[in-house]
């Protein structure tokens, strides 16, 4: 499954040399973040602004505020004047990016992160960020380039892994994609996501005993995960262990999962138990 992952850049920085009444609406924003009260440090960031209206970096830390809130059209605003303000502001042009992609300006956000690769070619954040709109635009071939140009910087970004074998997925390129997450797997080898898609990989692959050992794996990593124990019976089920599939099937609705799964569970289940 594809996910999109907001990054925005939120540091509690302390806003040295903005001015005096700048700093300390900066400075006591900054005390409100840390109590997660982020209203309030809306509120003493756009004092500062006003303040000192022409620090980017004021700017770039009420728009980072007020996407932590969920306001991203109106801290793109903020983003863009930061950017305006210091155009070589690569922090500013990244949060701009992820901003503009939230308000579902792909063009835009592609721009931007564009802009942050120009300042610094090793920005692996701005690479996956444009693989995921390029996914979304129906550029897969595209999104693959940028997903690896991601991997080439910057190895440990882990969702980058999945990501790109999702990406292959639906490409149909299914070794590319057990590839992808085989590498990912021996950087994080406890990483629950990861065997649960090579699992499922394997499933669509038709590899049965391959789906299950690494179906197994995924719920030793995480036995709370109720759609990856119903992926491990189906692999069971489908390789002519019926006994062992109902069995699991049986556990996964002991553990009460949503609506939906649970009536998908007991659709397998009758249907097995009638062989």
């Amino acid at each position: 499954m594809q996910k999109a992952i907001v990054l925005v850049l939120v540091a509690l920085v302390v806003l040295a040399g903005c001015g005096k009444k700048a700093d300390y609406y900066s400075q006591k924003a900054n005390e409100y973040l840390k109590q997660g009260d982020i209203d309030n440090a809306i509120d003493q960031f756009e004092k500062a602004a006003k303040a000192n209206p022409s620090s980017h970096e004021i700017q770039n830390a009420l728009g980072a505020a007020l996407s932590m809130r969920g306001d991203f059209a109106l801290a793109a605003q903020h983003f863009k004047q930061a950017v305006t303000l210091k155009k070589d502001f690569l922090e500013g042009h990244y949060n701009l990016g992820r901003a503009l992609t939230e308000t579902g300006d792909a063009k835009g956000a592609i721009m931007e992160f564009k802009k942050v690769v120009q300042l610094d070619s090793t920005y692996a954040l701005a690479y996956f960020s444009v693989g995921g709109l390029y996914v979304k635009m129906g550029m897969p071939d595209e999104a693959v380039k940028a997903y690896k140009t991601a991997l080439h910087y910057d190895p440990s970004l882990k969702q980058v892994y999945l990501n790109l074998a999702a990406t292959y997925v639906g490409l149909k390129d299914y070794d590319s994609a057990m590839s992808v997450l085989a590498t990912g797997r021996e950087k994080s080898p406890k990483n629950a996501q990861m065997a649960v898609m090579a699992g499922r990989v394997a499933l669509l692959k038709r590899d049965f005993p391959q789906a299950i050992a690494l179906l197994q794996e995924a719920n030793q990593l995480n036995p709370q995960d109720a759609f990856a124990r119903n992926d491990l019976a189906t692999a069971m089920n489908l390789s002519g262990k019926t006994k062992e599939a109902i069995a699991i099937w049986e556990q996964v609705l002991a553990m009460n999962p949503e609506p939906a799964l649970a009536q998908a569970v007991q659709k397998n289940l009758d249907e097995a138990k009638k062989k």
